[in-house]
């Protein structure tokens, strides 16, 4: 009876020190857990956040702008009668070299020979005339001295034989009017040049002065730019220009800006620009297209990459690193035209300023950040990487995932099992 109570009484003893054990080995496990995962949020709470940075400088921007154009002769005369008419033969074709005094176009003389010898009557009536009159002067003069008529008479007779001549002079003058419309009905060539342009066929009827050829002289060339409304200023403000035309490849052509149109044109709404092309050749065609480049003067400014610019506000802004601190702030800038390596800061940034490059978005005013040197961090050993993490505080900016692997395992919850055995077997008989 003894022995039964005293076995019932051992093993209730046993089940509540192993009960006891394995609360304690739970507990034991979940603090081992529980550590880690703490320290891990600590580190990433005070860990600085690792940016990329510049150091920023002035840089010298040479600034360009480009324009279309074409290639046009420096002078070119728009040729037309000076008499209206209809057109019967028209003598040249576009493209055909011309020399000075070459008939270009010839008029219907139809309308001219009648006038012409109207003309012709109306001198032989006014000399037929005076003829008359001179023959009754003389008459009147012999009369005078035999004293038959006053000096009145003879004095009237004298004026009626001047105003005759005076008709004579007159009818002549018209005459020659009519020849020269004869002459201008043939249109010559003033200069050598060559045909560009034909305004008007052979039949059409013109009116005087209507252009009829266009002929261009042979020699100097220029191009023509149809300046918008925003590059005007840039035209006046440019140190040179080049023109580069697609056929005429690897050759460049200087120029310098010749005229400057004041007023808009009034269908395109741009000003016209002629510009002298100093070293031109015979590979240059009138009409060729070409693209004018303008070299304007070059500026100093910061430049920044796209990505250490940030938008708040629609406001542009940049962080900058205070070294003392190891801190960002946010800085308003101006931004300046767009370059091959960002963008140009006009105002806000200073020469030395340490700004961030890269994850520019993820960053708060005032928060710590640790420079990235080449090499990478992520790219340091993992050994040198242990031992950096033990030698750095707790807030030294390492990552959890460094200093979970160092963190203590609580003994006492694998040591609970031996205790409860040397209980176990001491209270054995």
């Amino acid at each position: 009876m003894n022995t039964k109570k005293a076995t019932l009484l051992l093993a209730l003893l046993m089940g509540t020190v192993m009960i006891s054990a394995c609360g304690n080995k739970d507990e034991a496990k979940a603090a081992e857990g529980a550590a880690p995962k703490a320290e891990a949020t600590a580190g990433k709470a005070d860990a600085p956040r690792p940016v990329r940075t510049m150091q920023a400088g002035i840089s010298s921007l040479a600034d360009v702008n480009y324009l279309p154009g074409e290639v046009r002769p420096r002078y070119e005369q728009r040729y037309g009668f000076r008499v209206p008419g209809k057109i019967a033969r028209r003598l040249v074709d576009v493209g055909q070299e011309v020399k000075a005094g070459q008939v270009l176009a010839v008029l219907d003389s139809a309308d001219v020979l009648p006038a012409i010898n109207a003309q012709a009557a109306q001198v032989e009536v006014a000399r037929t005339d005076f003829n008359l009159q001179q023959s009754e002067l003389k008459r009147q003069k012999e009369l005078r001295d035999k004293g038959f008529v006053s000096g009145a008479a003879l004095e009237r007779q004298a004026a009626a034989t001047e105003a005759a001549d005076a008709r004579v002079k007159a009818a002549q003058s018209q005459l020659a009017n009519a020849q020269n419309g004869l002459a201008f009905q043939t249109l010559k060539a003033d200069r050598d040049g060559v045909v560009v342009g034909v305004d008007a066929e052979a039949g059409s009827v013109v009116a005087a002065g209507q252009s009829v050829v266009r002929v261009a002289q042979l020699g100097e060339k220029e191009l023509l730019v149809n300046v918008p409304e925003r590059a005007v200023a840039l035209m006046k403000q440019a140190t040179g220009f080049m023109a580069h035309l697609d056929a005429v490849p690897g050759k460049l052509y200087s120029a310098k800006l010749r005229e400057l149109s004041p007023a808009a044109d009034a269908a395109s709404r741009t000003y016209t620009a002629r510009l002298s092309i100093t070293n031109a050749d015979d590979a240059l065609k009138l009409g060729m297209s070409a693209t004018v480049r303008l070299d304007l003067a070059a500026t100093q400014a910061i430049v920044v990459p796209n990505t250490a610019l940030y938008t708040r506000d629609s406001t542009p802004r940049v962080w900058v690193v205070d070294r003392s601190s190891e801190t960002v702030r946010a800085i308003d800038v101006k931004l300046g035209e767009s370059t091959a390596d960002g963008v140009a800061i006009t105002a806000g940034l200073k020469p030395g300023d340490i700004v961030v490059t890269a994850g520019a978005n993820l960053l708060l005013p005032g928060q710590k950040v640790r420079l990235l040197e080449p090499p990478p961090v992520a790219a340091v050993p993992a050994a040198a990487a242990t031992a950096t993490a033990s030698a750095a505080p707790a807030n030294a900016g390492v990552p959890a995932a460094a200093t979970a692997p160092a963190a203590p395992v609580p003994a006492p919850a694998k040591a609970a099992p031996a205790a409860a055995a040397t209980a176990q077997a001491a209270s054995k008989p």
